[in-house]
């Protein structure tokens, strides 16, 4: 998952997706001969690194705000509601251009497969045009005749998307319907997770490109238990622990008493001869005769070595490792996972994971700010103010993380209260995530005030839009130091929510999510993250999901295996729940082709921009 490299590694587009065995996935390929990792590197995804991290402590260190959101709003800013005149983004905002037009239905009579883990798709029939995106294997599409060039002898065939994929690095084309031996798991992109997770439970658990024979089965297990020998110290069953000096034996060393091993020990030919009676001579002893030579044996052909299907790129998983799923296997009355990427587990080894969610809430119609979650551990109590002008419990809790649609700022005896306000129904269409239950709904009933305290809110402060951007422009602004993010069209605020973003780390290791203005410049649907640090060890995590890359290897992304939101915990990269991460995917510019896994922006597909900044830490 390199030297910025401390932030999110993707290795769905290098080489460690391509742990599923055989680079065309078991399909018929047409003329699909290039390796599995020339594809990676012909979709022009990047190589860098992800977080399955420790929990750090909350918030960030104060800093600077960053200059990226400079003034450029008008007045009124973002707490504005939306007005009448309010600017709208031009028809086709954010739909992907294509160089070509996308062709007629009749234009495309072949059938093609994406064959490979990673497809690559271009502009233009040519490997030096712009790299658009991508597609994931097993995506299904009709295709156009193929163009054949110098750099493509299979031919570019005209994708029904629009763009262009290579027959000669994975695009497998046919008449008809291309066969493929297993059907790959499919990402179900209207869920907050595309697909489920195991958990490695076991270190050096075996990872196969198809299900083992018996004898294969029992071939892997030996060598399984030479790494846990090698892993732990422990001597391998059978085998004696290796003696400690000092304690005798071994070769080279005499024995220091005992049977064998002595210059002068008793024994047939060893020792003083006994005397002779006196006056006689002792006659000289007969020599022994010489031994027959033994014949020597027959030389024995060596056994045919057992040759183990293991994934050619991870054939032994750590413990701790996710793996995304597909379909469940039965061989020899053993039960494996298919994963989401082809390779094959023994669901001994890898257990169910619970992935993990959580949502921020859109700013709907009717709504401004101040809106903010509840950040105390235990939570706090809903108040309201009675007919005793007075300040009374109303017996519900609002838990910790609860969002808040938040009124007017009150001092009550000395004390600072926001009242609390319904909660604007959200329109029918969207594609926002189902909201959690907030404080303050009363469902259009004549309630009496109703009031929280202040400092157990966390609330995020309105910002201009960044120079340079249009009115309706769509952008997001991650504060740091209050781990909030909000997402804009224009000054316009749509969404909130909470995150973690980078942990301190170390001198050596810093892990904190860089700050600065971006723009996204590639969103993949899900991708694979793994690397290694000093102090938090090896890690990797199949198909993270809903990830929009903004600087090298730092991503906005969905994170299932924790519910920390609110504070630093990642190696760089800007955690999400999965639910809020999907939205945010969705959308973000430019937005992904119908079929594709996978796009870049370019000067014709501008990605959405990213402030990073540090808020001033509240005194």
């Amino acid at each position: 998952m390199s030297a910025a490299s401390l932030a999110c590694t993707d290795s769905a587009s290098t080489a460690s997706g391509a742990e599923e065995g055989s680079a065309d996935a078991g399909s018929k390929a047409d003329g699909a001969a290039a390796e599995g990792a020339d594809a990676l590197a012909e979709a022009g995804e990047p190589a860098p690194e992800a977080g399955a991290e420790a929990e750090a402590g909350a918030g960030a260190d104060a800093g600077e705000v960053d200059a990226g959101a400079e003034a450029g709003a008008a007045e009124g800013g973002a707490g504005a509601a939306a007005g009448p005149t309010e600017p709208q983004a031009p028809e086709g905002y954010g739909e992907f251009v294509f160089a070509d037009p996308k062709p007629e239905a009749d234009a495309l009579p072949l059938y093609g497969l994406a064959g490979y883990e990673v497809v690559g798709v271009y502009a233009k029939p040519d490997k030096e045009s712009t790299k658009l995106g991508f597609l994931r294997v097993g995506t299904r599409m009709r295709v156009g005749e193929a163009v054949k060039t110098e750099d493509c002898a299979s031919g570019w065939h005209l994708l029904e998307s629009g763009g262009y994929a290579c027959a000669s690095r994975g695009l497998v084309v046919d008449e008809r319907d291309p066969y493929m031996a297993y059907k790959p798991a499919k990402a179900d992109v209207d869920a907050p997770f595309p697909y489920k997770w195991a958990y490695v439970r076991k270190w050096n658990s075996p990872m196969w490109w198809r299900a083992p024979t018996k004898e294969e089965y029992v071939e892997t297990q030996e060598r399984r238990a030479i790494l846990e020998s090698e892993r732990t110290g422990e001597p391998l069953p059978g085998e004696e622990p290796a003696p400690s000096p000092g304690e005798g034996g071994g070769d080279g060393g005499a024995a220091a008493g005992g049977d064998g091993g002595g210059e002068a020990a008793a024994g047939d030919g060893g020792g003083e001869a006994l005397p002779a009676p006196d006056g006689e001579e002792a006659p000289a002893p007969e020599p022994a005769p010489e031994p027959e030579p033994a014949p020597e044996p027959e030389p024995e052909e060596p056994p045919e070595p057992i040759k183990v299907p293991l994934s050619p790129s991870h054939p032994w998983l750590e413990k701790g490792y996710f793996l995304s799923l597909g379909e469940e296997l039965k061989e020899d009355g053993r039960k494996y996972w298919r994963t989401a990427r082809g390779g094959v587990v023994e669901k001994a080894n890898a257990f169910p994971y619970e992935a993990k969610d959580f949502s921020g809430h859109a700013i709907v119609e009717g709504m401004s700010f101040p809106v903010g979650f509840v950040m105390v551990k235990n939570g706090t109590k809903l108040l309201e103010f009675g007919d005793d002008d007075k300040l009374h419990a109303t017996g519900k809790t609002l838990e910790k993380r609860t969002f808040l649609n938040l009124g007017e700022e009150v001092e009550i005896a000395g004390r600072t209260y926001f009242t609390v306000l319904p909660i604007p129904e959200a329109p029918a269409e969207g594609d926002a995530p189902a909201q959690p239950e907030a404080a303050g709904d009363t469902g259009g009933e004549e309630e009496p005030a109703l009031l929280v305290k202040a400092d157990v809110i966390r609330r995020p402060d309105p910002q201009p839009i960044p120079d340079g951007l249009d009115p309706w422009d769509r952008w997001i602004d991650v504060d740091i130091t209050k781990q909030m993010l909000v997402a804009y069209e224009g000054s316009k605020p749509v969404y909130v929510t909470l995150v973690s973003t980078g942990k301190k780390g170390t001198d050596e290791e810093p892990f904190e999510t860089p700050t600065g203005r971006y723009r996204i410049y590639s969103k993949q649907i899900t991708s694979n993250m793994d690397g290694a640090t000093a102090t938090d060890g090896n890690y990797a995590i199949q198909d993270v999901p809903w990830v929009m890359y903004f600087e090298g290897s730092y991503a906005l992304h969905g994170a299932f295996w924790h519910r920390s939101f609110g504070y630093v915990r990642s190696h760089g990269c800007v955690n999400l729940g999965p639910s809020d991460a999907r939205w945010l995917f969705n959308w973000t510019t430019p937005f992904l082709p119908e079929g594709w896994y996978g796009v870049r922006t370019s000067d014709d597909n501008v990605g959405s921009t990213v402030v990073i900044r540090r808020s001033p830490k509240p005194e």
